[in-house]
């Protein structure tokens, strides 16, 4: 065994913390990811229906003019848009907050990246320099250069 393979518990553990806490950077990250996808096709739902309750307002105001349609159903058809617009208006400040939280986080690249390092570099190979010095030590006391 190579004498600059052993290292501490310590290292180990902080290791299986590390791999821990970058793959639950990449599942969180995913988890955000289909939720910004969530909301972005749920404001494309809600603007096709603006849409097309604008257009039926449009339609009811023309026939209402010869008599045929109710005004209160123009109103509540109005009232509706409203708060659509109230709901995209909140979807979109959702959709701005998850983009400023995901610019403070860890790409998948950046997690795959780190993920890549600790399983190449390996750092239960190396040691501290505590550990350098003890094994100098040890050894030159060995050889008798130090007592």
């Amino acid at each position: 065994m190579h004498p600059f393979s052993t290292v501490g518990s310590g290292n180990s553990q902080v290791l299986m913390r590390l791999i821990h806490d970058v793959k639950t950077l990449d599942s969180n990250l995913r988890v955000v990811a289909q939720q910004l996808s969530q909301i972005k096709r749920n404001e494309r739902i809600l603007a096709r229906n603006l849409i097309a309750l604008n257009k039926k307002i449009n339609e009811l105001r023309e026939s209402s003019g010869s008599g045929g349609v109710d005004s209160t159903k123009i109103q509540e058809l109005e009232d509706r848009i409203v708060r659509m617009r109230e709901d995209i208006m909140k979807i979109q400040e959702d959709v701005e907050y998850l983009k400023q939280q995901l610019q403070r986080t860890l790409t998948s690249e950046d997690v795959a990246e780190l993920k890549y390092i600790v399983e190449t570099v390996n750092p239960l190979e190396f040691v501290t320099y505590k550990q350098v010095g003890d094994l100098v030590e040890k050894k030159l006391r060995e050889l008798g250069i130090i007592k």
